[in-house]
């Protein structure tokens, strides 16, 4: 009896333990998957550069989207077929500063309200429940399209890295204030920036599209600066050097 009790015993910590062990060694398992195919896209980003003759900084100069980006890397044979991270709720983003492949986390309607009707439809609400600090906020959360974002949703959430899909119209005041964002890429479709969206932010590279009517103040660091620049120099990426905005 006192045997059947020890083998019992030992293999209630062996389950413990394995409770404990596997989640760990299932992330290891999606991390390393994940670090393959970025090791890939790359590979094959290169090969879609050279073999089009695109010169500059951006290898898919005229593709906004990472499905489209995706979609035209297997188009030209250079993958043979569209795969997803392993890693939970995340999806491949092309990053158009250091021109690679990263996982980032999508924003989902369990981590943050996405309004449904009435007047604020299309505008996500709340505050943001999430962990992660490297975020997507994507084209449409809960079957609605994303149009806004909301004053306070992520502010002060620690935020590193932010991606933000074609769609999004206006950022609410404060929407991503107090965070450890350096460099942003914004929407084409932005039209409307309110009072402090990226207020104490360490923001230093800010890409801009064609179509910001209204920037508020304190949206970026000497924000004036930013505005008598963007209103010269128009859609483009403005680098913050020296006190001053400049247009790359």
């Amino acid at each position: 009896m006192s045997e059947v009790i020890v083998v019992l015993a030992v293999t209630g910590i062996i389950a413990s333990l394995m409770l404990f062990v596997l989640p760990r060694i299932t992330e290891n398992a999606e991390k390393t998957s994940d670090i393959a195919s970025l090791k890939l896209l790359d590979q094959a980003t290169a090969i879609y550069k050279t073999t089009n003759n695109i010169w500059g900084s951006d290898a898919f100069k005229g593709i906004y989207t990472d499905s489209a980006r995706l979609k035209a890397l297997y188009d030209s044979g250079n993958i043979d077929r569209i795969t997803v991270p392993r890693t939970e709720e995340g999806v491949f983003s092309w990053g158009l500063y250091d021109q690679k492949w990263g996982v980032v986390h999508v924003v989902s309607g369990r981590e943050v309200e996405m309004a449904q009707s009435g007047g604020f439809t299309g505008r996500i609400m709340g505050s943001y429940s999430g962990d992660e600090k490297i975020i997507k906020i994507p084209a449409s959360i809960n079957g609605t399209t994303v149009k806004e974002v909301h004053q306070d949703v992520f502010k002060d959430k620690g935020l590193t890295s932010l991606v933000l899909e074609e769609g999004i119209e206006r950022l609410h005041a404060r929407s991503f204030m107090d965070n450890d964002l350096t460099e942003i890429v914004l929407p084409n479709s932005l039209t409307r920036l309110d009072y402090g969206a990226f207020l104490n932010n360490p923001l230093t590279k800010v890409t801009i599209g064609p179509n910001v009517q209204i920037i508020e103040g304190g949206v970026f660091q000497k924000n004036d600066l930013f505005v008598v620049a963007y209103n010269a120099g128009g859609a483009g990426t403005y680098v913050f050097t020296n006190g001053n905005w400049v247009k790359q």
